[in-house]
């Protein structure tokens, strides 16, 4: 399959900004804040429904875009970032827990990502393996986490396209699966990443939990307040100190 075939693509203009080499995608608003601040980026635009953050006077520093929702949209950010001149990145997410060992508040390390979702065949999966990160960026983040001593469980998610239908029948079928949790964007970031040998690894936050089949939501609890904002601080923390290339 030819990547670059596709009839409508990004481009830059002479008013899209030059990027530097990595982006950060945050699919809440309240990570890209601490995100934003932590890492002191000054300047913004919108892209799409979302606001990129930026340094236009220094392109050795990262970028930050969000909040995203949802498989193609994330898709679409990461093809346009990525004509502007990123050439890797991270992933802060949010996710329902569907295994009992994994609670409001711990923060997941994906091994890999189920595709449930109708992006990832464009960009060539079949969806009858788990699509997996960047072994490098992965392991850059794990190292992080332990560092941090942070609370975290490695595994395979499932993103799906449908919030709302994340029924029995398919929690325990994930479950089977292995997974530890559900989100909504992860698989199609990685398949459009694996498209484009474009580095990409991701690290979640479990906001919920849905492994009785029962869905218990805990964003307003303390344990995943606290978590969140841990998980963003650590990554900003990675990027202004290690050379990730």
């Amino acid at each position: 399959m030819n990547s670059e075939n596709a009839i409508v693509r990004p481009v830059r203009t002479k008013r899209t900004p030059e990027l530097g080499p990595l982006a950060v995608l945050a699919a809440s608003r309240l990570d890209v804040e601490v995100l934003r601040d932590s890492l002191n980026l000054p300047d913004n635009r919108a892209l799409y429904l979302s606001r990129l953050y930026y340094d236009a006077a220094d392109r050795t520093r990262p970028a930050v875009i969000g909040p995203l929702m949802g498989a193609p949209y994330a898709v679409m950010c990461l093809e346009t970032l990525r004509a502007w001149g990123a050439c890797r990145a991270f992933f802060i997410g949010w996710c329902g827990s569907i295994d009992a060992r994994v609670r409001v508040g711990d923060a997941i390390l994906p091994s890999g990502a189920w595709i449930d979702e109708g992006t990832s065949v464009h960009y060539g999966q079949s969806g009858k393996h788990a699509v997996q990160p960047d072994k490098r960026l992965r392991s850059i983040l794990e190292a992080g986490l332990r560092q941090s001593r942070s609370i975290f469980h490695v595994g395979t998610i499932w993103t799906t396209d449908a919030i709302f239908r994340e029924t029995p029948d398919q929690v325990l079928k994930f479950q089977q699966l292995g997974a530890l949790a559900v989100e909504m964007e992860l698989s199609a970031l990685l398949s459009a990443a694996e498209f484009y040998a474009f580095p990409l690894a991701g690290i979640l936050t479990v906001s919920d939990e849905l492994f009785s089949l029962q869905w218990r939501p805990g964003f307003k609890s303390d344990a995943f307040k606290q978590s969140r904002a841990a998980v963003c601080l650590l990554v900003s923390e990675l990027l202004k100190h290690q050379d990730i290339e």
